[in-house]
C-alpha cells in the first residue's frame, strides 16, 4: 500500500471521528450514542469473555506490533487501573478491555507477554482475541477502522469507547500519541458518573 493510500485512510478515519463527535448531543451528560451488540471472545488469560456482564467498560483496540499509539495507550490504561483500584471500582463495577485486531500474529502467548509488560491486574483488565471474522464484525459494529500495511503493521483509527452496564456507548475518546496521553481526567469523571448511576 502506498503512502497516498495510507494518508487517505487516516483522513477518512479522522473525518468519521469528527462526524460522530459533531452529532453527539451536548445538552445531556453522557447521552447514549449507540448500543453495542453482545459478543463473546477468547480471554487469553482464562475463560471466554462475555460482553453481557453488567459492568462499565472502557474498550480499546490494539496490536502487539504497534510501535507507538497502542503501547502509549496501554501505559495510560495502567494508570487508569491504579486510579480505579483506589476508588474500589476496578473489576467490581468497571473493566478495561483491550481487543487485538491482529489475531493472526497476536497469538495467546504473545498477548499474555504483552499484557504482563503493563503490570496488568487480570481481575479487571481483559485482553481479548477472536478470529479475523469475529474481530472484523465487532470492530465494524463500533465503526473502528483498521487495515494491514506492508509487513506486520496496520493503519487504524484511534477511538476508544466507554460502555455502560447495558452495553450502550456513552462516550468516545482518542487513544494516546507521542504528544498527548489519553484524557485520563475526563475518562475517570465519566466512569465515576456512570458508577454513581449504576
Amino acid at each position: 500500500m502506498g503512502k497516498r493510500s495510507v494518508l487517505l485512510f487516516l483522513v477518512i478515519s479522522f473525518i468519521g471521528f469528527v462526524i460522530v463527535y459533531w452529532f453527539w448531543p451536548h445538552n445531556e451528560k453522557l447521552p447514549i450514542l449507540d448500543k453495542v451488540d453482545a459478543f463473546q471472545l477468547e480471554d487469553v488469560h482464562g475463560e471466554t469473555y462475555q460482553l453481557n456482564n453488567g459492568k462499565i467498560k472502557l474498550i480499546t483496540f490494539f496490536y502487539t506490533n504497534c510501535p507507538d499509539i497502542c503501547p502509549l495507550t496501554m501505559m495510560d490504561f495502567k494508570e487508569l487501573q491504579s486510579e480505579l483500584k483506589e476508588e474500589g471500582l476496578f473489576g467490581e463495577k468497571v473493566e478495561l478491555v483491550a481487543i487485538s485486531f491482529d489475531p493472526e500474529n497476536d497469538q495467546q502467548q504473545t498477548i499474555k507477554q504483552y499484557a504482563k509488560s503493563f503490570q496488568t491486574d487480570l481481575s479487571g483488565w481483559k485482553w481479548l482475541r477472536g478470529t479475523p471474522e469475529e474481530t472484523k464484525q465487532i470492530a465494524g459494529g463500533l465503526q473502528m477502522q483498521y487495515q494491514k500495511l506492508e509487513g506486520d503493521f496496520f493503519s487504524h483509527s484511534t477511538t476508544m469507547y466507554l460502555l455502560d452496564q447495558h452495553n450502550n456507548i456513552r462516550a468516545i475518546y482518542s487513544m494516546a500519541n507521542a504528544n498527548k496521553p489519553i484524557e485520563k481526567k475526563d475518562i475517570l469523571e465519566d466512569i465515576f458518573f456512570l458508577a454513581d448511576h449504576f
